[in-house]
């Protein structure tokens, strides 16, 4: 008996994508707007005259509240924008749309996280002895939502496994016992956000395998029933002989020779060496001041290149783009050796965006090749590139590409080698 292969639809519905995507360039946008330095928050404890002074100037401290919030508006826009697309999220159709008692329970645990939120802020806001900064409406509505798309997402995640009351209690741990205070603690809430953004597309995926797995029994009942001449009797699977207790859908796979799997490894292996070594002679050269801002980042983000190779072996599509991941290469080659020669601001400016360009081209043409993307989604992913180039791997000097080559080799480590 075969067992057909079932198709893998979307993961995420497109409208949910393009809006996470314009949450994510809104974000960028703000982030790239306070490192060009197009906001000055006044100081309003900044008196005229000798010594410092405890009492602010209430036109300086106005000024500084609308500053402030302009500052903020990219952040409030991609935060807003992240909210709604884990709503559009959680009202999906199909085999995993939530329930009435699961969906009720989430808006409700949604408000009163956000009720939560707002209170606690009172708190440490009013009143003279408990300053935590400039805190106004837009803040108070962004920790607000942030708190309570965590709860929510807690709450859709945990549903399939607890009772619905420990569903809340988990609800409320998430969104006010711990997005609430890590946000007052100083992390950012558009990294609380992503936390529950990705709490969603992890239910997301498990409700996606659990379709694939009713869908192929399904299909082995129908097959048996066929076969055996019963009128298309539906069966119990988990009967069948020579069948396991619980058949699983098989994973589409395809031909990966012993020598892909070495070449894959070896690989990442290289990736994180280069990191590796780059940071170690960096820290050694800054320390003896050997260094110029922009070099050691030069030597380490040459990792770049075994690892995008890599993907690509992973991905099956190395051998069709010999070409483009030499030109990449070569471009990533030739940014790092200006930089680390010239390392004055305009040339690391400009081998950076060359960098970044090489990076987004090969990431499109790589999904092109593997996925078969359309258009609207490979620029969205080529910017999505970008933009981790930008506002990860570069503050991060390259560090987080070894992180990831790291888990890519993982990942080639659990292929198992076929004909």
């Amino acid at each position: 008996m075969t067992h057909p292969t079932p198709e893998r639809p979307p993961l995420l519905p497109t409208p949910v994508v393009v809006v996470w995507f314009a949450a994510l360039v809104s974000w960028a946008s703000g982030r790239a707007l306070g490192a060009l330095g197009a906001f000055q928050i006044p100081d309003p404890y900044a008196a005229p005259g000798d010594g410092a002074t405890t009492i602010p100037d209430e036109r300086l401290l106005a000024l500084a509240q609308q500053v402030a919030a302009l500052q903020s508006l990219p952040t409030t826009l991609a935060i807003v924008l992240g909210a709604i697309g884990l709503g559009m999220l959680y009202n999906r159709r199909g085999f995993d749309r939530l329930t009435r008692t699961p969906a009720v329970s989430a808006v409700v645990m949604a408000i009163a996280s956000a009720i939560a939120a707002v209170g606690v802020l009172a708190l440490l806001t009013i009143g003279p002895e408990r300053p935590i900064g400039i805190v106004d409406v837009q803040v108070g509505a962004v920790v607000a939502i942030t708190t309570a798309a965590a709860s929510a997402s807690a709450v859709v995640l945990i549903r399939p496994y607890v009772d619905p009351m420990v569903a809340h209690v988990w609800a409320g741990i998430a969104g006010a016992g711990l997005a609430l205070p890590f946000m007052i603690a100083g992390i950012s809430p558009a990294l609380v956000m992503a936390g529950a953004i990705g709490l969603g597309i992890v239910d997301r995926v498990r409700g996606a395998r659990i379709e694939r797995e009713v869908e192929f029994r399904k299909q082995l009942e129908a097959a048996y029933a066929a076969e055996h001449g019963d009128g298309g009797r539906g069966i119990g699977v988990s009967g069948l002989p020579g069948m396991p207790p619980l058949p699983r859908a098989p994973r589409p796979q395809r031909p990966w020779s012993e020598g892909e799997r070495r070449l894959s490894i070896w690989l990442g292996v290289v990736a994180v060496i280069v990191v590796a070594l780059a940071w170690t002679a960096g820290s050694a050269a800054a320390e003896a001041g050997l260094l110029v801002a922009g070099q050691g980042f030069a030597v380490a983000s040459l990792g770049a290149v075994p690892l995008l190779v890599q993907v690509a072996v992973l991905a099956r599509v190395a051998t069709s783009l010999r070409e483009a991941l030499a030109v990449a290469s070569g471009l990533l080659l030739a940014a790092s050796v200006a930089m680390t020669t010239a390392p004055v601001p305009v040339v690391v400016t400009s081998a950076i965006a060359l960098q970044s360009l090489a990076i987004a081209i090969i990431t499109g043409l790589v999904a092109r090749q593997a996925a078969g993307l359309r258009l609207g989604p490979l620029v969205m992913l080529s910017i999505t590139a970008v933009i981790v180039w930008w506002l990860v791997v570069l503050p991060s000097g390259a560090l987080v590409l070894a992180f990831v080559a790291v888990a890519t080799t993982i990942l080639a480590l659990r292929r198992k080698a076929r004909s």
